[in-house]
């Protein structure tokens, strides 16, 4: 079931020409790959005003721009924006720029859709549900697998399936392994399961929703590995390139299993923001995985709180009000969409508050 959600993610511009010159690379002829712009770099420190916002802000690298947003970068301060063409902007420091003024032609804000998995599912630390490739597309055919790593469990049977049965089966004790290289590829065509035993006689199949994925094949396939290749060659913080994969490029093929494993990463590799904990929130509400969900949302609103990121803070408490209405947890629920439609309101963001609203028990 598909509901109304809160991600920043955008559909993609057609296909263009991105320069890089600004960032000494030279032109690249490549696919679309950016919906929005977005902060690249900040020497300095820079102000942002949303259409909808009463007030500035502070604003950050990676953060999504649109069209009608106001910058403002402090005297002295070098901001570099990336725009959906693909050129770059230097905001003038020591005044108020619209984004549309370096970057014609970004999109307004428009009400987000997100996809709100069967949340029965990932609730149970017991079982060793599937967490990817849970759902949607693969665009590997060898992509990596992963579950719940079960407290106490040695080793894992795992086994990936077809409605016609078993296509091969293994152990390890590991809870997450590169696809076994001994075995056939994933085909185009087919739809698959992965199912995982652990030990104690708990399955993946125990999780309550009937998972199944494919491998993204023929055209759309070679349009994302083109989308992706043109990302991945920009030379651009790492996070900055996975924040425009997972929220601009990754959604149009529905490549979930790719924009959570690209954002675990981020937090691996010590890049921990609450926009990257709340995106995973995100991720896993999609894919109905309650607990890791619920995870990141709460660890995205402390980080926000931590950080005084009230735009965060209101996008994390509205996610754990919306998976615990899902729930049916009323009291929980009103606590944290009351919280999210108060954060709105002082954002001044009316119209995001009379949405929250929506969502109240």
């Amino acid at each position: 079931m598909t509901q109304p959600h809160r991600s920043l993610s955008n559909s993609l511009s057609n296909r263009l020409l991105l320069t890089l010159a600004g960032l000494g690379i030279g032109w690249f002829p490549t696919a679309a790959h950016a919906g929005l712009a977005r902060i690249v770099t900040v020497s300095g420190s820079v102000q942002l005003r949303r259409e909808a916002w009463s007030d500035f802000r502070p604003a950050n690298p990676g953060t999504a721009l649109y069209g009608p947003d106001l910058l403002q970068p402090v005297r002295g301060s070098r901001i570099l924006v990336i725009c959906p063409s693909g050129s770059q902007w230097v905001v003038p420091a020591g005044t108020i720029s619209a984004v549309n003024n370096g970057c014609p032609g970004t999109p307004r804000a428009l009400k987000p859709q997100f996809g709100i998995g069967d949340l029965r599912g990932g609730s149970d630390p017991a079982i060793p549900y599937i967490i990817a490739p849970r759902l949607n597309t693969v665009l590997s055919p060898m992509p990596t697998l992963r579950w719940n790593s079960v407290a106490g469990a040695e080793t894992y049977r795992v086994s990936l399936q077809t409605r016609r049965g078993p296509l091969w089966e293994l152990e390890t004790d590991q809870a997450a392994i590169p696809y076994p290289d001994d075995q056939p590829p994933l085909t185009p065509g087919t739809l698959y399961t992965l199912v995982v035993e652990a030990e104690s006689g708990a399955s993946s199949t125990d999780d309550p929703p009937a998972l199944r994925f494919n491998l993204l094949t023929g055209d759309r396939a070679e349009a994302a590995q083109t989308d992706i290749a043109a990302v991945e060659a920009m030379e651009l913080p790492d996070m900055v390139k996975t924040l425009i994969l997972v929220e601009d490029v990754y959604p149009r093929y529905e490549l979930t299993a790719a924009a959570i494993e690209a954002l675990e990463g981020l937090v691996t590799a010590g890049c921990e923001t609450a926009k990257v904990r709340r995106l995973l929130g995100d991720l896993y509400l999609k894919s109905g995985l309650r607990l890791l969900a619920e995870q990141n949302y709460e660890t995205a609103l402390a980080l926000a709180l931590a950080t005084d990121n009230l735009e965060e803070q209101v996008l994390a408490q509205y996610g754990l009000g919306t998976l615990y209405a899902r729930v049916e947890e009323p009291e929980k629920a009103t606590e944290y969409l009351e919280a999210a439609q108060a954060g709105a309101l002082a954002l001044g963001d009316t119209t995001l508050a009379a949405d929250i609203a929506a969502e109240l028990p």
